[in-house]
């Protein structure tokens, strides 16, 4: 059997960027904001489930490491 890609993952971050672009829109009333926001955090949750429900893999914590460095180095160039 094949490997099998159920999503694309550039259409996906897209949705989610753009939804938080939408979110900080001044057009858009404190109701709307909430109702993505809320959005945003129901899949938060499936994929926090969704990871802890996986097995571990040979070089994860590698891949997690170099995130983590990545989001550092950011935060100490604003």
């Amino acid at each position: 059997m094949g490997h099998r890609k159920p999503m694309d993952i550039n259409s996906v971050k897209h949705q989610i960027y753009m939804t938080g672009v939408e979110m900080q829109s001044k057009y858009n009333d404190g109701f709307t904001q909430w109702m993505m926001k809320q959005d945003l955090y129901q899949l938060k949750w499936l994929i926090d489930q969704i990871m802890k429900d996986s097995p571990t893999f040979s070089g994860e914590e590698e891949f997690v490491a170099e995130h983590e460095k990545d989001v550092m180095w950011k935060m100490l160039h604003q």
